[in-house]
């Protein structure tokens, strides 16, 4: 069953479910789930539902090689869930993130408050180039991007909120050719 609402998004590599004694899967309840996953594309919408049926799972973790969602893609995906707590983390290509957003010419993380990821770089639109700063940080358990500067008078975007799900912290490190993130979630 897991492998086939996994094989629906992308390519199942592997997969492993676990529940000692066995009858705990007869209320849909198991110690752990494993999943390996090729190229996964996934609607926003469809990870939320993912998370809500691990509900009678204790551990979770599932690993893709290339997740498409929207306009983004990410390598190296991990999310583990623990009990409550939910961690993610992906690499995102900086080439990726021109092809999304043509405007930005360049884009890397550098110090911010804890918790929080701010992302300095340039943009050029009508072929006026500007230095941009953005802020993506958990606030109220949503995850918002707020331009800093100028652009701050526009407010945040909201990039992800789920009431079932509250963002605590969102962090990053650049690596050669893009920048490998990390979040930090609970379900609600």
């Amino acid at each position: 069953m897991l492998r086939q609402r996994l094989a629906r998004d992308g390519s199942v590599l592997q997969a492993h479910l676990s529940a000692f004694p066995w009858f705990k899967l007869l209320w849909s309840r198991a110690d752990n789930i494993t999943a390996r996953l090729g190229d996964v594309r996934v609607a926003p919408a469809r990870i939320e539902q993912l998370l809500r049926q691990t509900g009678g799972v204790d551990e979770v973790e599932v690993s893709a090689a290339t997740v498409r969602t929207g306009l983004l893609v990410l390598h190296d995906v991990r999310l583990t869930k623990h009990g409550q707590q939910l961690t993610g983390a992906g690499r995102l290509a900086l080439g990726d993130l021109r092809a999304a957003v043509p405007m930005l010419q360049s884009l890397r993380p550098v110090s911010g408050p804890r918790g929080q990821l701010v992302l300095r770089g340039t943009a050029s639109v009508l072929g006026v180039g500007a230095a941009v700063e953005v802020t993506v940080a958990a606030r109220n358990g949503k995850l918002v991007l707020t331009p800093t500067g100028v652009l701050g008078v526009f407010g945040g975007i909201t990039l992800y909120d789920d009431p079932r799900v509250h963002v605590e912290s969102v962090g990053a490190t650049s690596v050669p050719g893009g920048i490998r993130f990390v979040a930090h979630a609970r379900l609600t």
